[in-house]
């Protein structure tokens, strides 16, 4: 509850409203940054479970990787346009479903998966 002071002329009264509390919505544009985000660390994570790197895969490691981080950039693009259903108006601009977040996505993902690979001691 919250207290305030009444706008009568005697402010000796003191009356007592009950301010509901309003739901926060949270803007589209940070959905789509933090879907970015979630997703960079997944794809990551399945860059290290699938064991990519030259012991497995040779010299096309790098391109089964790289690979692997377009399929989940690309399903982030599906998730945004047609789960979600933004469109321009929502994020401010044309082509923001692809754009929004792509570079956090690219600097988290390489994070992750070095991580990870010098953490399980490389594969």
């Amino acid at each position: 509850m919250w207290f305030r002071l009444s706008e009568q002329a005697d402010s000796s009264k003191v009356s007592i409203t009950d301010k509901t509390p309003t739901k926060v919505k949270i803007k589209p544009t940070s959905v789509v940054y933090w879907l970015r985000f979630f997703l960079a660390v997944g794809a990551g994570v399945a860059n290290n479970y699938l064991h990519i790197g030259t012991a497995t895969f040779g010299d096309f490691a790098l391109f089964v990787g790289i690979g692997l981080g377009v399929i989940f950039y690309a399903l982030s693009v599906i998730i945004v346009r047609y789960g979600l259903k933004y469109n321009e108006t929502q994020l401010r601009g044309k082509n923001k479903y692809v754009t929004i977040g792509g570079g956090t996505f690219i600097v988290v993902w390489v994070m992750v998966s070095v991580a990870l690979n010098t953490l399980t001691g490389g594969g």
